[in-house]
């Protein structure tokens, strides 16, 4: 399947730079893209487009003596990502319940709904239209899934969890899984059950093996468009805000409440019962020991604005040679007190 640049450019609101008529039959990076492919360069990237071998590249302002033809738009990731579905559409996947799935008392399910090999969906659970079940999914008692939802192998919806629409689960993800909640009394460790749920609101995707414990009591909550990267862990009662990123390994412990917008970067850890706001950065390995106010960027542990982390950070590179400045001072020192005292 081939396209032209004008056609690619249409279909994503572009205008074309150069030559339309190029037939692009591939999407590629900018770095190993081949005279046939498409590729997109934005920021510092865009002074390697001329040493690109694309057939034409997107981009966010044209680019002066670059040879190949540029589609200029808004926001060339965004509109990448549209080519991308052209040259890779997503699977079709047949409807219907396969004959191994194991379907318990008064289930709901919707219309064109796939519900692939070996699926287990308990008694009184809701399965909305166009939902998309992979293989070996388990869905609990009274659970409610979204239309329009995909759930990928392995992954797990426990009982009275409730996700909206267009919600995406990939593989070995765990939604509502037991908190870890426990009262201690002379060194003995005893479970408290954990009777709440989870709710993932429209729009919600949660990378593979990540978990989002269920509720002491309540809902643990994910609002409209947060993207939950791979290895992510939220504990019970945890409350995110819309259209926030977690990525790979961020920990976020119990009853923890976290504005909109805001940004957990790789590693990211952070402590129970606090309030974030809104439009907040953590950089990765932040460590969050405290309630952290809206609109700003953190990094550190404990966390503390980056400005400030980076100045730290100098003066701790810098400790070795103060080090040895202050032993040879110290020396000095001694050796004046000894002169006066000789006096």
């Amino acid at each position: 399947m081939t396209y032209t640049v004008e056609e690619l450019a249409n279909s994503v609101q572009g205008k074309v730079v150069g030559d339309g008529s190029i037939e692009i039959a591939e999407t590629r990076s900018l770095d190993q893209a081949a005279p046939q492919a498409i590729s997109f360069a934005v920021g510092e990237y865009c002074e390697y487009v001329g040493q690109s071998k694309a057939g034409a590249v997107i981009v966010e302002a044209p680019l002066k003596d670059v040879r190949i033809p540029q589609i200029v738009v808004s926001n060339a990731k965004v509109a990448f990502a549209q080519i991308l579905q052209k040259f890779h559409p997503p699977v079709v996947f047949p409807t219907g319940v396969h004959e191994t799935a194991i379907i318990g008392k008064d289930v709901t399910i919707g219309k064109n709904v796939t519900v692939g090999p070996y699926c287990v969906i308990y008694d009184n659970a809701v399965i909305g239209d166009n939902v998309i079940l992979h293989p070996y999914v388990y869905i609990g008692h009274n659970a409610k899934i979204g239309e329009d939802t995909v759930i990928y192998s392995g992954a797990i919806v426990h009982e009275n969890c409730i996700l909206g629409k267009r919600v995406v689960l990939r593989a070995k993800a765990v939604i509502g899984g037991e908190g870890f909640g426990f009262a201690t009394e002379n060194g003995v460790h005893t479970h408290i059950p954990q009777v709440g749920n989870v709710i993932l609101e429209d729009d919600v995707e949660v990378g593979s093996c990540s978990c989002v414990d269920n509720a002491t009591m309540g809902s643990t909550l994910v609002r409209r468009g947060t993207k939950i990267d791979n290895l992510v862990h939220l504990g019970h009662n945890v409350e995110i805000g819309e259209d926030c990123f977690l990525i790979a390994q961020v920990g976020i412990a119990g009853s923890t409440k976290c504005g909109n917008h805001v940004i957990f970067a790789g590693q990211t850890g952070c402590t129970g019962h606090i309030t974030i706001g809104d439009n907040v950065t953590f950089a990765a390995k932040t460590g969050i020991i405290g309630s952290v106010p809206s609109n700003g960027t953190y990094a550190g542990f404990p966390q503390r604005p980056h400005r400030e982390w980076l100045k730290q950070s100098v003066y701790e590179n810098r400790l070795p040679e103060m080090a040895k400045t202050i032993k040879q001072l110290e020396k000095e020192l001694a050796a004046l007190k000894e002169q006066l005292a000789a006096k």
